[in-house]
């Protein structure tokens, strides 16, 4: 069971300062950082229906940071469906486990998609199209020698290292 900050939380088990913490680091739009404390009581009051709970940014920021130590349900309830999770997810650690591994499930998902959309963009080129198709039946060895003449040219044009675990994305060259 997940514990109010107040509490001393028994060995892995998480507080809701800490459910909040994780859920506002994780949960956000790809491409910028996490929500600010004012964007997230904005857009709860922008969304909110008749009778459905706010919460202040000041608020928000005091559960996060542990002064306040046990929140009202109304608050948490709002910051629940802001986050798109179930309000049990600051009280019940199977229900924290479950959207946790969902949400590197959705992540690793993007990353996928970000790497099939890089990659069907570098495809579009057709030189490298044509580069590529002439690869193809090419023993380890050649493929491996065929890799460092086009590092070397990369390296000769001032293009940076490409992540072979992450494709099409540039790495830093070491100095």
């Amino acid at each position: 069971m997940i514990t109010a900050m107040g509490e001393k939380p028994p060995t892995g088990q998480r507080t809701i300062a800490q459910v909040l913490d994780y859920l506002m680091r994780e949960i956000h739009p790809k491409g910028r950082d996490s929500y600010s404390y004012a964007e997230i009581a904005e857009l709860i009051k922008e969304r909110a229906g008749e009778g459905d709970p706010t919460v202040s940014h000041g608020t928000i920021q005091a559960i996060r940071t542990g002064k306040v130590t046990n929140p009202g349900v109304d608050s948490l309830r709002a910051l629940a469906n802001f986050f798109g999770v179930p309000v049990s997810i600051f009280f019940d650690e199977a229900v924290f486990d479950t959207v946790e591994s969902r949400i590197r499930e959705i992540k690793d998902d993007v990353d996928r998609a970000s790497a099939g959309d890089e990659l069907a963009d570098v495809l579009e080129d057709k030189d490298v199209r044509a580069v590529a198709f002439r690869l193809s039946g090419l023993s380890a060895k050649s493929l491996r020698g065929i890799k460092g003449i086009v590092e070397g040219f990369r390296t000769a044009e001032g293009l940076p290292d490409v992540d072979p675990g992450r494709p099409g994305r540039a790495r830093r060259r070491r100095s």
